[in-house]
């Protein structure tokens, strides 16, 4: 068996990524893979696990090497994932169809095999520390279950608004270079899905 960090370095330079792009990519501290790299963090809990597979593209199973590493332990097809606007996101309820609000803008190619994903393209800076304004960031709107540390995009006050979980208290902040201010949890916020991974606006 492969030692875990090998594994992780590996990926990086066929996916032609940085440890810290794949982090963010996977919701993450911009540092977690490094320091799992530097062998800062040992043994690396289950959600930071989930994230560096997320950021690589990769499954659980892949990562942890529980099945073989050829194509079906891989995400390697393209699909192409409807790119959204904000006021269609804000309409969104549990029960509708997210590719059928409003219409898709246009079609976002990406690696991960699932039919629960949409795009948004970030507006402003208050996340410009992890995706500056004309980003497009990947959501999973079957995901909805709130975990510290990662990011998601949320209804509040009936307007869609992309920030990161925190605990004690339980928020929503921005992630910004900016002033920003910080969403703290009431009824009143519905999560929309968890983003998954940011794309660098290439134009």
């Amino acid at each position: 068996m492969t030692a875990l960090t090998d594994r992780i370095q590996g990926r990086l330079r066929e996916l032609g990524k940085s440890a810290r792009r794949a982090s963010i990519d996977g919701g993450l501290t911009p540092d977690a893979i490094r320091n799992v790299l530097r062998s800062k963090s040992r043994n690396p809990r289950r959600d930071t696990l989930e994230g560096i597979a997320r950021g690589l593209d990769w499954t659980m199973e892949a990562l942890l090497e529980l099945q073989s590493n050829e194509g079906s332990s891989r995400i390697n097809s393209v699909q192409d994932v409807p790119l959204v606007s904000w006021v269609s996101t804000g309409e969104l309820t549990e029960t509708n169809d997210p590719y059928a609000v409003g219409g898709a803008e246009e079609f976002i190619p990406i690696t991960h095999n699932r039919d629960t994903l949409i795009a948004l393209r970030v507006q402003g800076s208050s996340m410009n520390r992890v995706a500056p304004d004309g980003s497009i960031i990947i959501v999973d709107f079957g995901d909805r279950t709130l975990s510290p540390g990662q990011y998601y995009v949320v209804k509040h006050d009936g307007d869609a608004t992309f920030k990161r979980f925190r605990t004690e208290p339980a928020r929503l902040e921005p992630d910004s270079t900016d002033s920003y201010d910080t969403i703290f949890i009431t009824d009143e916020i519905e999560v929309v899905g968890h983003v998954i991974q940011v794309t660098r606006k290439l134009s």
